[in-house]
Parts: structure tokens; C-alpha cells; sequence
């Protein structure tokens, strides 16, 4: 059983389902998921003329990050491919959740329709063909015909895709690899009988290896369990009942505790994959009902979360009173940091712009992207953290709720959220039903305290005269006023306006008129004439309290007013 104990590979460690060839008996993973590490990199066996190497694994959820070897030896740091994407034939299929690069080339005409294509010139060892090309970013393989040219030979490639202006570095775009799904058998059953999981060659089917040498299609029986995992396992039952037990006034508790042994013998495969010499940032919970309930929330949904823009969660743990859960690092803090008039270090409005896309993404994925929806509820600067190159991760999952997939109106019996950034739903149900759209308000209000946070970081501007923010921002794009001091310029007076007409549609009081996450990505990298200036919200408040009016009832009837609509082009005010 030792012999398949996970072995390191550079700084990747590698268990079931892959196998090292020269550490690993070929029994302890899939044939087709062989690894040479020569020269501490993970190369996979079974790929392309071996040029695929594994990035990172993600073994709670079965997927892994790839990435060729091709183009680190691209001459001037370019590199046009010229054949689709070819992995072998192992247990595993590209993610849908991958962005796809096309390369049009040996085009007879080197005008592209529209500046969605980059034109690309290469000086590299390729043939001619290829020395002339575009490239274009799709969010899904399932483009419309009609944006392909016709007169281009065609090749796709995906990527993570994760940049704001992606097509502008679609060599690092390459570099950064594309996410792969396995297609294994789950490890969980054996794992919790105490077997070790490995791979039958004879019968190419998987295998639970017991401590006698005996194997079992999917666990070892009882007996073979050891007396101290057995001692181990009732207290560690007698506590989980007594954990239950004091929750008994959050009945709710019941489904979700099944999903947190569930949870706890999955993240049990890690086994000794847990990270070495790394930082970690640990949040220590103390026993309260509420603590409690936050506990359980941000393992039962982050743990089903895998995207660039949310943070892992690396392990959890509960002791007595205590409860503690393992994220990955964040060296440069939370957004709130950067924004607000005494940050120490200012960003540029293209690393701002950057990070309400990343943001964006974030949620788009958890209302779309996981098996079960995941509402926030509880969107703001200081929930988002930033790693070493400043790209935003969504966090603290404390207040998450979980909806099925068919489902989006959501059932609560409490208010969530943070005061500021709460839907108007959360508080009444008179202005609608609560949904992802309700993270969608806290995301829009987020964006206007990045705009306005950022106009008074270097020096001081007029007095607000008390009005309601987001209202004063209106104002400013209504008449064309600045919505920044310092050094303007057209480029960043377009981003700042940009972000704030985005922040204004996000806000709209009923949950119908504001738009779902992946419009808002679509509306960020539009054009700026493009956007049409929202109706005010109409739900007003003094600044600092943002109460709102109780007992009110809203309607989308004809007889609700709004200001006139405005686009910011030269184009005539439709009243």
C-alpha cells in the first residue's frame, strides 16, 4: 500500500488517478495517466508527442490544469499554431468552462471585419503562411458562423482566459494552459475504508487495494479497518452528534451536515498532499450559533468552487468551540486597501478596470458555472482579495446560500448581507424575489465606491451638499460632468464612466432591470458610446445610513417614471 503514497514532481505532488513511471507501481493509477518526471516537470506520458505537462491538479474535484511545453520554445516569444489541440486518449476532456482562442491564417485578405480580431505578425521559423494571421477570443466554443472569416484557415486553442483584454496577450494566455476534466472513478469509498486507491491493467477498471494485499472493486470491508481508525472514527461520530445536537434550533443544519462528511471524506484523499512550505491564511471561528452556520456555509460552497477568481479553500478542521478553515494566501490584501482616499498604494484604472472584470467572471462562474448556484450575498471591497499580480479572488462565503441548478428564486428567512451593499429584495419581498440578481446589486454598488473611492485618493473634491451617491454619479454622466481629479485623460475618464453606467444598471431597484453577470462582462468590454445611461434609482437615503422605505409596494407598470434615457455618444436624448 505504501508503494502508491503520493510522490512530489517539482513542486506538484502526484497520487491516484496519475502515477509516476519510475516511483509509482503502474497499478496505483490509470495506464493513460502515466507521468515522467524527468527534470522535475510532470510531463504526461500518453499526450501529444509528450509535450503536455501538468500546472496544477485539482484532486477534490477531479480536473487539472495542462499546458504545452511548445510554446516556452517559441522564437521572439511568438508562436501562431497551426493544428487544433490534440491530448491523447486519456480519462479526461477539455472543460467547457475554457475560453477559446481562434487563429485565422493564410488569409487572402488581411482586412479584418472588425477590431475584435488582432493581426498578428510573426517572425518565426513556421511556414509563410502563418507569418500574417488574426486571432480572435470567444467565451465558448459555440461561436456564430458568421464571425469566422471565410477566406482563413482555421485552428482553435483554449485557454483559462482570464484577462480583461485577453486577445492583447494570447501567448501568455497559452502559457497559462487550459483546464481538463477527468473521467475517473470517485476515490472517496475506499479512501474512508482505509484501502488506497489504484487501477486494475487486466481489467482496465479501478481497484480498492486493503491492507492484506486484496483488492475490491470499490472499498475494503469492514474488518479490514484498523482498531484505532475505528476508535478514531466513533469519537470523531460522538462529536459530530454532539456538534448536531446543540443546532438543534437550525433544523436546516441536517442536509447540510451531510454534505460536510461528504465534504470531509472527499478533502480525505489529499491524505499527505496536503501543501508543504507554503503560506496559508486561516479564519479561526468561535462557537456561536452564528458561527456555526457560517462555518458550515463556506465549506458546503466553496468547496464545490473552482475558478481563477475565487479563492480555494485548502482544508477545514473543527475542534470543541472552534472551528478553522485553510485558504490559500492573498499577499496583497483586500480590495478596500487600494480604493478609499487613505490607501498607501494606487492602482491604475487599468488594473482597476481589470479587477471589476476578474470580479465579474468570479460571479458569473458561481451563478452559472457550478453544478448547484451559489449566491453571495455579500459582494464588497473588502470580500476581495488580491494575489501577487493583483488578480481578484472572491471570498469570505460566510453567508452563501446553495441553489439547484433549475431553480433561481431563492427562500430566505433572514436578511443577508452587508449594510450598503443589500438588495432592496433582501429587505422586502414587495421589491421582488431574491435571486443571483441580488449579488448583482452588491457587485454594481461595489463598482461606483471603486469610481468615487478612487477620484479622492490624491486630493479632495466638492462637497457631496449630502446628496445619495450613487444619485451624484448620475448626475455627473447626465451632464457630462468628470467623475475623476488628477491626472485625467481620455483613456481613463472612458474606463472610470464605463465602470460607473455599468455600477448604475447593476443597482436598478427591481431585480428585473438589472442585468445577470455575464451581460455586465459583455457591457465592460463594450465600447463606452455603446452603453446607455440607466434610469435613476429611484430608491433615495442619506449617505452612510442607505435605509430603505418600508411598507412601499413597486410595479414595472407603464405608469412608473424615469428620467430620459441618455447614450453618451452624439446621439439625441430619447425622451
Amino acid at each position: 500500500m505504501e508503494a502508491c503514497e503520493p510522490r512530489m514532481c517539482g513542486n506538484l505532488s502526484i497520487a491516484y488517478p496519475f502515477w509516476i513511471s519510475d516511483l509509482h507501481p503502474s497499478y496505483c493509477g490509470y495506464s493513460n495517466l502515466e507521468i515522467d518526471c524527468q527534470g522535475r516537470k510532470p510531463v504526461l506520458v500518453d499526450s501529444y508527442e509528450r509535450s503536455y505537462y501538468l500546472k496544477h491538479v485539482f484532486y477534490e474535484n477531479n480536473s487539472f490544469v495542462a499546458i504545452s511545453s511548445i510554446f516556452e520554445n517559441a522564437i521572439g516569444g511568438c508562436y501562431i499554431p497551426e493544428f487544433n489541440v490534440s491530448i491523447g486518449l486519456g480519462p479526461f476532456e477539455i472543460s467547457k468552462t475554457n475560453k477559446v482562442l481562434l487563429f485565422f491564417y493564410d488569409c487572402t485578405n488581411l482586412q479584418p471585419p472588425s477590431a475584435d480580431y488582432l493581426h498578428v505578425t510573426c517572425n518565426t521559423n513556421q511556414s509563410q503562411s502563418a507569418n500574417d494571421s488574426f486571432v480572435r477570443l470567444y467565451e465558448t466554443d459555440k461561436y456564430a458562423p458568421g464571425d469566422l472569416l471565410s477566406n482563413c484557415t482555421i485552428s482553435k486553442r483554449p485557454v483559462l482566459g482570464w484577462n480583461a483584454q485577453p486577445v492583447n496577450k494570447y501567448m501568455s494566455l497559452m502559457k497559462d494552459g487550459y483546464l481538463l476534466e477527468l473521467k475517473v472513478a470517485s476515490c472517496t469509498d475506499c479512501k474512508a475504508s482505509n484501502g488506497v486507491c489504484g487501477f486494475n491493467t487486466s481489467t482496465h477498471a479501478f481497484m480498492c487495494i486493503c491492507s492484506n494485499g486484496t483488492t475490491y472493486p470499490v472499498s475494503c470491508p469492514m474488518y479490514f479497518k484498523k482498531g484505532s481508525g475505528i476508535f478514531a472514527a466513533v469519537l470523531f461520530s460522538l462529536a459530530c452528534f454532539v456538534f448536531i445536537f446543540k443546532l438543534h434550533r437550525f433544523y436546516t443544519f441536517s442536509r447540510q451536515y451531510n454534505q460536510l462528511k461528504k465534504i470531509q471524506q472527499s478533502l480525505g484523499m489529499y491524505g499527505s498532499l496536503a501543501p508543504k512550505s507554503r503560506l496559508v491564511a486561516v479564519k479561526i471561528l468561535h462557537n456561536s450559533t452564528s458561527n456555526v452556520e457560517q462555518f458550515l456555509n463556506e465549506v458546503a460552497s466553496i468547496s464545490r468552487t473552482s475558478h481563477v477568481n475565487v479563492v480555494s479553500l485548502l482544508g477545514f478542521c473543527f475542534e470543541g468551540p472552534k472551528q478553522a478553515l485553510v485558504y490559500e494566501y492573498m499577499p496583497n490584501g483586500s480590495l478596500d486597501r487600494y480604493i478609499y482616499p487613505d490607501a498607501t498604494t494606487i492602482l491604475g484604472w487599468e488594473k482597476l478596470y481589470e479587477i471589476a472584470v476578474g470580479i465579474a467572471r468570479g460571479l458569473e462562474y458561481l451563478h452559472q458555472g457550478c453544478n448547484t448556484h451559489i449566491v453571495h450575498f455579500d459582494i464588497k471591497p473588502q470580500n476581495i482579495l488580491l494575489d501577487e499580480d493583483f488578480r481578484p479572488k472572491i471570498a469570505d462565503f460566510g453567508l452563501a446560500k446553495l441553489c439547484p441548478p433549475k431553480e433561481s428564486i431563492i427562500s430566505m428567512a433572514e436578511m443577508r448581507g452587508t449594510i450598503g451593499f443589500i438588495a432592496p429584495e433582501v429587505f422586502s419581498r414587495n421589491f421582488g424575489v431574491v435571486s443571483t440578481k441580488s449579488d448583482v446589486y452588491g457587485y454594481g454598488m461595489m463598482l461606483l465606491e471603486i469610481v468615487g473611492g478612487r477620484r479622492n485618493v490624491k486630493q479632495s473634491v466638492d462637497n457631496l451638499s449630502g446628496e445619495y451617491f450613487p444619485h451624484w454619479i448620475y448626475h455627473r454622466l447626465l451632464e457630462g460632468g468628470e467623475i475623476q481629479i488628477g491626472d485625467v485623460t481620455p483613456a481613463t475618464e472612458e474606463i472610470a464612466r464605463k465602470m460607473a453606467l455599468v455600477g448604475l444598471w447593476c443597482i436598478q431597484t427591481l431585480p428585473s432591470n438589472r442585468p445577470s453577470m455575464g451581460r455586465v462582462i459583455e457591457m465592460l468590454e463594450r465600447d463606452l458610446y455603446d452603453l446607455d445611461l440607466p434610469p435613476k434609482p429611484y430608491l433615495d437615503s442619506a449617505p452612510g445610513s442607505r435605509t430603505l422605505p418600508t411598507g412601499c409596494t413597486c410595479t414595472t407598470s407603464s405608469a412608473t417614471q424615469y428620467p430620459p434615457m441618455l447614450s453618451l455618444g452624439n446621439r439625441a436624448i430619447d425622451q
